[in-house]
């Protein structure tokens, strides 16, 4: 039984540690002030900072949404377990992933663990590359929206991704996702859509000059 009571001393003690860490990057050092300034109850919130009483999912959210208004990003998770990202401004995430501050959270959640995985991907491969798949030519393997990635082969090497799903670079440089087909000579290749129904992309195109080829080795669909 004291094991217990002290584990969840504990809890709370790093809860509060954390909802003071979101409070003092909003930039209210002081609690009456932040209180103050949004209307919050100053006895809640000092109960959660000195762990007297624990903090709720409901609370979570509200906290969560205060510092959404002055630009800070946070998660309900964060603030009652310690997981995911720790509270930073939003301009600084959207610099990073490209992601429109004003985006709903979930949808903020799910760039932030985009951008992880395509960070750990290029990090662990070199010769890595990353593309989001722009149009339906590879159903149902890959659809509109979804993160493909590869090693790239190139130059002679090229002849090990023909029959493959891959991702394309052509010579002006544009990323295609498609199936890689020996060409009709040395230095050209065809790409072809495996949807047989798909619209706006030509079902294959011969002749094709590209700079790289990377067979699809990692797919991570978030739709």
């Amino acid at each position: 039984m004291a094991d217990i009571e002290k584990d969840t001393v504990n809890a709370r003690k790093k809860i509060s540690q954390r909802i003071k860490a979101a409070r003092s990057i909003a930039g209210y050092s002081e609690r009456k002030t932040f209180c103050n300034k949004f209307g919050f109850p100053l006895a809640t919130l000092e109960a959660w900072e000195r762990g007297k009483n624990p903090l709720t999912l409901k609370g979570a959210k509200r906290l969560v949404d205060i510092l959404r208004e002055v630009g800070i990003y946070c998660s309900e998770e964060w603030l009652r377990e310690g997981k995911g990202i720790s509270p930073c401004p939003f301009k600084e995430i959207s610099e990073e992933i490209k992601v429109n501050p004003s985006e709903p959270v979930i949808t903020l959640e799910k760039n932030l663990k985009v951008a992880r995985e395509v960070s750990t991907f290029i990090t662990l491969n070199e010769g890595a590359v990353v593309t989001i798949v722009k149009d339906d030519a590879m159903l149902p393997f890959y659809e509109e929206g979804d993160y493909v990635g590869g090693i790239k082969y190139m130059g002679p090497s090229l002849k090990e991704a023909i029959d493959k799903k891959c991702i394309v670079e052509l010579s002006n440089g544009k990323m295609l996702v498609r199936q890689l087909y020996r060409g009709t000579d040395y230095e050209t290749y065809s790409i072809g859509a495996i949807n047989l129904n798909a619209k706006k992309v030509p079902l294959r195109e011969h002749s094709v000059k590209i700079i790289s080829a990377a067979p699809i080795l990692w797919h991570r669909s978030f739709s």
